[in-house]
């Protein structure tokens, strides 16, 4: 079975169409999408309309920008998300672009989800989380696998796909941990939208993909709608 992986889509419809595109011509079967729909990009509808409209997708969970949709967003500076009042305003922005469709369908994901393919084990999250749905932030980076075994701990799987940070890591420790990248925000890849396939049958194996796709319009999109934190978006999550 090959099926498409994708994170970290943050409102970049452009970027998710040039990469579902190429999971079409590799005649993927099937699509798993690991959370953070929406914020930082400009299309927060167009996005999650054609997420929705995937035929073959079989899991997406909730990001942390999910949740700011669904259990709010920090009332007061400082907070324990680390935002400030124009990410908040920001968020406010998106969230009042949505359709009720969408945020249906952003309501009614789960934080985790299991998968059993070819008798292999998969488990999906948007990163390691504690009983109560938060993301373990411990402000470590390019993580190691002793500390991926630590921190997906709880979870008895083969393979664990997960995101958040945007950056690839394909790594096997105890488990093989799969991060394909963000597929919205190219960072100082400029035009590059990350993702990954991953073939299981009698083996396991990844196949990572990087598709260039016209972020310009992007870009100018973000211009043109001028909306809260667009600078410091642009700066961050898109290399500008």
């Amino acid at each position: 079975m090959k099926i498409g992986i994708i994170t970290d889509i943050h409102n970049n419809v452009v970027a998710l169409e040039a990469v579902l595109e190429k999971f079409k011509a590799e005649k993927c079967d099937g699509v798993i999408c690991c959370g953070d729909i929406i914020g930082i990009g400009p299309y927060p509808e167009e996005t999650v309309s054609a997420l929705i409209e995937i035929p073959n997708m079989l899991v997406c969970v909730k990001g942390n920008h999910e949740r700011y949709l669904i259990e709010g967003m920090p009332s007061e500076i400082p907070n324990s998300e680390n935002m400030g009042m124009a990410e908040m305003e920001h968020h406010k922005w998106e969230h009042g672009l949505l359709s009720s469709r969408s945020k249906d369908y952003i309501k009614n994901l789960k934080y985790e989800e299991w998968l059993t393919i070819n008798n292999k084990q998969i488990y999906i999250s948007h990163f390691a989380i504690d009983e109560n749905n938060r993301y373990f932030n411990n402000g470590i980076r390019n993580h190691t696998t002793n500390e991926l075994d630590d921190l997906f701990g709880y979870v008895d799987a083969d393979i664990i796909l997960y995101g958040h940070e945007h950056k690839k890591s394909i790594l096997k420790g105890i488990k093989y941990y799969i991060n394909v990248g963000s597929l919205g925000c190219p960072m100082k890849d400029k035009n590059i939208a990350r993702a990954g396939i991953l073939t299981i049958n009698e083996d396991v194996v990844f196949t990572d993909i990087a598709i260039e796709y016209d972020v310009e319009r992007v870009l100018d999109d973000i211009e043109k709608f001028g909306y809260p934190a667009k600078d410091e978006i642009k700066r961050i999550f898109y290399g500008v």
